[in-house]
């Protein structure tokens, strides 16, 4: 924590120490923190338009989010990514794009799109795109089959992990393959193993998975720079009543990590392992997004700066909401006529698997 004035000049911070400018912002001895950097989310699982995603995230101090559109994805295919983008150029939130490595999840889906080898060559030239997204089938890699293909060509890019339980020889080829992270670790063992094959880990606090008590006792001195807070999927009605990388920063302290390095873990973290060097800090050169926080330990932001203009205050948007455009998405469902009878499931007293809710 440094007392100082800081100067922005054309969306980026000038420097640091004693300024006069054409415009002054007193912040009366409130803090200025870098705007919140999301490295893993699944945008449309909030179910909103991303201009209302961006409503509901920017007040909250989220600046930049990285997603994985694998959902819009299985449904629209690329044209369906490229709406989600195209919304998203006129907003006050960075949409920074991880192509999905795995649509559709399963063979045994029908959901209305393929993204092959050539789709995804495709989508990691376009603007905005910062790596492969979580390679969900590691059996693939570790066999050498099509997703390994997917891994090798986004070598030199970002390249997120999907592995849970994945240990030993298997863990050691899925990473030599290049991928660098994993979002899925549930367990304090699991994480520390892959935290020493050199992995990243994404502390996950989403809407329905919650790692962030399991895992958090990871982070020390010497693991936490390669560690970062991850949603993966937010719920509305969470988004709207507790928040997103503010809620789960605040619950991250509440648990006793020290306030400085969990604003680190959201900010200057995510930015290192995505290289998106001009985020992440304020510094000099540095993207003025920023959020002025009333205290470092309730997380209660204040104001937000998008490249040095204000677009939120005291949890209100102040930039408007663009009409959606035409959408792909329309009559996207299609499904043969459905019976009662159907649904019929006939009784017996064989024992059978079930799957259980953990």
């Amino acid at each position: 924590v440094e007392e100082a004035d800081v100067a922005i000049c054309e969306g980026r911070v000038a420097g640091l120490g004693r300024y006069q400018g054409r415009e002054r912002i007193d912040l009366r001895g409130r803090y200025l923190a870098p705007g919140f950097i999301q490295g893993h989310v699944h945008l449309e699982s909030s179910h909103l338009h991303p201009a209302q995603y961006a409503r509901a995230v920017v007040p909250r101090g989220t600046a930049t989010i990285v997603t994985d559109l694998h959902e819009v994805a299985n449904v629209a295919g690329l044209p369906g990514m490229r709406y989600i983008l195209n919304q998203s150029r006129r907003l006050p939130l960075e949409l920074r794009v991880m192509v999905p490595s795995c649509v559709p999840a399963t063979p045994a889906e029908q959901s209305g799109a393929r993204l092959g080898v050539r789709e995804v060559a495709r989508a990691l030239r376009w603007q905005g795109v910062v790596g492969l997204g979580e390679v969900m089938d590691f059996p693939g890699v570790l066999s050498g089959g099509e997703a390994l293909e997917k891994v090798a060509l986004a070598r030199g890019k970002v390249i997120d992990g999907h592995a849970p339980g994945l240990s030993g020889p298997a863990l050691n080829g899925y990473i030599a393959a290049g991928i660098g992270s994993d979002h899925e670790t549930v367990s304090a063992a699991e994480g520390r193993e892959k935290l020493r094959r050199g992995m990243y880990i994404m502390i996950r606090e989403g809407s329905s998975e919650k790692n962030l008590e399991a895992l958090l006792p990871l982070v020390n001195d010497t693991t936490f720079h390669r560690c970062l807070f991850v949603a993966d999927d937010r719920s509305p009605h969470d988004l709207l009543h507790e928040g997103e990388m503010d809620a789960i920063i605040r619950k991250a302290i509440s648990l006793g990590l020290p306030p400085i390095r969990a604003l680190q873990m959201a900010t200057i973290n995510p930015a290192t392992y995505f290289r998106l060097y001009e985020l992440g800090a304020v510094a000099p050169g540095r993207r003025a997004d920023l959020m002025v926080l009333s205290d470092l330990t309730s997380v209660k932001v204040e104001m937000v700066f998008s490249r040095g203009r204000l677009v939120a205050r005291e949890g209100q948007a102040l930039f408007p909401t663009p009409r959606p455009g035409p959408t792909p998405f329309a009559c996207t469902v299609n499904m043969k006529p459905l019976s009662l009878e159907s649904l019929r499931l006939p009784a017996s007293r064989a024992h059978l698997p079930a799957i259980e809710v953990v």
